[in-house]
């Protein structure tokens, strides 16, 4: 809060009076990158296919961490990690975040299979994660500072192993 107050040039207390405390001041910033630049993976889900989802993923994921208008990574993760020791509130909201992209990509998923598009023999818990694995690993390389172009041959790689031709 020194920082903020700092960065801001306003004293503590007037952000206390218009935030209430630290965490629910983080928990708006939360619900603010969930409601705007986070957005990019809601269109990805809204694609007609299960191949189109998935492109759209990586295409997505790449085109908001490799541009200059966002922060080089993902806020979900890099909040969480770099979270001090009294922050159980923020690191537990963040992991709440995570886990609802990962159930709505396990919707996706289970769209998919009603379509025929998913195997019956694949597991779609595991599927998820790997997934999910795979779209956060591009936010810690991003935030390692790789760059656009790098990430999306990173991203391609992994299309290539999942076997998503373009």
């Amino acid at each position: 809060m020194a920082d903020l107050s700092q960065a801001m040039g306003i004293h503590p207390s007037s952000i206390y009076a218009a935030f209430g405390d630290k965490h629910e001041l983080f928990a708006l910033a939360a619900k603010r990158y969930a409601d705007l630049p986070a957005q990019y993976m809601v269109s990805a889900l809204e694609q007609p296919t299960l191949r189109n989802f998935i492109l759209a993923a990586f295409d997505n994921t790449v085109e908001f961490l490799g541009s200059k208008e966002h922060p080089s990574s993902c806020f979900t993760l890099t909040a969480a990690l770099s979270c001090g020791g009294d922050s159980e509130p923020a690191k537990a909201l963040m992991r709440e975040m995570r886990l609802q992209n990962e159930a709505a990509i396990k919707s996706r998923l289970l769209k998919a299979r009603r379509a025929g598009e998913f195997p019956n023999d694949e597991n779609v818990d595991d599927y998820t994660r790997y997934l999910s694995s795979l779209l956060s690993g591009l936010a810690i390389q991003a935030a390692n500072g790789l760059t656009r172009s790098e990430l999306q041959r990173t991203a391609e790689l992994a299309l290539r192993h999942l076997g998503i031709k373009r």
